[in-house]
């Protein structure tokens, strides 16, 4: 919910408290009738936030970690050590795959309960499974993955080393929450500006080197695939300039930096 919206809402409810202050002093705490005999058009659902009704559907940390590393097939839920469904869903979300798994749980057991899958899961897109099928294809485009192999090539997605991948991505993605570190220049990773390239830098932390090789210098950086899924508008394959604010939609116009924080509308 945007500040205005959280705004207004809070004044309409001040009002309505204002207003209720008023009626006489009746203990009847029926709302009351409105102009013509109607009731209140407000009903206000009273249910504890905590309550069991209640189940996460989505996290706002790093996104499309789930959709990239994670499966929405039945087929391979994640179980716990004596069988049980993990985070298992309610009447009213019964959805069990990884995906819903990962959204219900809580990010302080992203890394018990997620880091092994996220590797090397079951899943097809599991990240060793990726660079087993991508790394000859990244290497024929020029491009240094953070994966290895043996010297004549993996024959099973066992054989792909990403010790390199997890080191760059992990501090990232587990846990699954946003940090911001006020030393640091802003922007993704570090905080979140609203253009910031998020799915390019997390694509580039989880299939390229950027870190150095030898006594050389890094292969790439974290700017390596801007305008691979975000658009980007400066040259190819060349870093935006820091904090990166680069135009993230068709209008071609910066996000401006002042409340509301929104472009004009896009005809």
């Amino acid at each position: 919910m945007t500040l205005a919206k959280r705004t207004a809402t809070f004044a309409g409810l001040a009002a309505m408290t204002l207003l209720a202050a008023c009626g006489g002093g009746s203990d009847d705490d029926a709302p009351p009738p409105t102009p013509g005999g109607q009731s209140s058009p407000y009903v206000f659902d009273t249910t504890p936030a905590d309550s069991a009704t209640f189940l996460r559907v989505d996290r706002t940390g790093a996104p499309a970690v789930g959709t990239a590393l994670l499966s929405r097939a039945t087929t391979v839920t994640i179980t716990t050590a004596s069988g049980a469904i993990l985070n298992p869903g309610i009447a009213t979300n019964t959805f069990n795959d990884q995906r819903d798994q990962l959204n219900r749980g809580d990010p302080v057991n992203d890394a018990r309960d997620f880091a092994a899958i996220y590797v090397a899961g079951p899943q097809g897109n599991a990240l060793q499974n990726i660079h087993f099928k991508l790394g000859r294809e990244l290497r024929a485009l020029g491009l240094t993955p953070c994966s290895t192999e043996p010297a004549g090539g993996a024959t099973t997605k066992a054989e792909v080393n990403v010790d390199v991948c997890v080191a760059q991505a992990a501090p990232v993605i587990i846990p699954d929450v946003i940090t911001f570190d006020f030393a640091a220049p802003q922007g993704f990773p570090n905080g979140r500006t609203f253009d910031d390239p998020v799915a390019d830098r997390l694509l580039a932390a989880a299939l390229l080197r950027l870190t150095p090789v030898g006594a050389g210098p890094a292969p790439h950086h974290i700017d390596s695939l801007l305008g691979v899924i975000d658009t980007w508008n400066g040259p190819a394959g060349t870093p935006c300039p820091a904090p990166c604010r680069f135009t993230g939609d068709e209008s071609n116009v910066f996000s401006p930096s002042t409340f509301p924080f929104l472009r004009q509308a896009y005809p």
